[in-house]
């Protein structure tokens, strides 16, 4: 049995009725459904969904670089495709990239990152996936990417006019590494982009164990507009637009208030 299976299989039998929500931090979060081995909880106060307890990053880093799917320097799965869908879609955030400081979290293989350089941002990406990083290197030597946990990653004092995330959230174990991180790094006044299943929207199942972005342990946790709201604030962020989106998805910017 992996790590990783290892941490499924830790018995919630013993854990408390309710704990507390990572979004809202209300002792709301009770016992949902369990999937592939993994125990879910869902927040009575918010809606936020969650694997509990989360794998360890420690742990799903190692299951991320281990896989058949990693990239390696020479390949990535549908790079031609993916590469004109990141410029098509970097085109919507021209006001906040042209000419600015710009960072992708979670950037695989950096084609965002690099279609944000050829708008005329100073652009970087940071990702946990050493084969993804290799590849961004390879094929964009413009941008300048970091392949580091998110701790080391605030400790460089490095600061972005404007932080890109996009399917990221899901796969993180719990909210509040990414957003100390989203506060260290971006600059008073500067914008958030993030994008993330939406647990709050109306096609998702009414027996949300059969929606098919609970797929744990690659998905880990499921936010709605008012929690992802909630959290945010908590590190000093507004919600500033909400793209509306046809399927269950998120898709907002979020403004870094001056004084957190």
């Amino acid at each position: 049995m992996s790590r990783i299976e290892e941490t499924a299989a830790r018995a919630s039998a013993d854990e408390p009725t309710a704990v507390a929500c990572p979004a809202c931090r209300e002792a709301e979060a009770r016992s949902a459904f369990a999937k592939d081995g993994y125990a879910l909880r869902r927040c009575r106060a918010c809606g936020f969904l969650f694997v509990s307890p989360y794998p360890s990053e420690a742990e799903l880093a190692a299951y991320y670089n281990d896989s058949a799917r990693a990239p390696t320097a020479n390949f990535f799965n549908k790079a031609v495709s993916r590469r004109r869908r990141a410029w098509v879609r970097s085109l919507k955030f021209l006001p906040y990239v042209v000419g600015r400081s710009v960072l992708d979290i979670g950037c695989g293989g950096g084609f965002m990152a690099g279609a944000f350089a050829r708008l005329g941002a100073r652009a970087s990406g940071l990702d946990i996936g050493s084969g993804a990083i290799a590849y961004a290197r390879r094929h964009f030597p413009r941008c300048t990417f970091y392949c580091e946990p998110f701790a080391d990653f605030r400790g460089r004092g490095l600061r972005f006019d404007f932080v890109f995330s996009s399917e990221l959230l899901e796969h993180l174990p719990g909210p509040d590494g990414f957003l100390e991180t989203l506060a260290a790094v971006t600059k008073p006044g500067g914008h958030v982009y993030v994008s993330a299943p939406d647990a709050g929207h109306p096609a998702v199942p009414a027996d949300v164990s059969r929606w098919s972005d609970v797929i744990p342990p690659e998905h880990l946790q499921f936010f709605n507009r008012g929690n992802a709201e909630l959290a945010f604030a908590r590190y000093g962020f507004r919600l500033v637009k909400a793209y509306r989106k046809r399927t269950p998805a998120l898709s907002l910017i979020f403004r870094r208030d001056a004084r957190p």
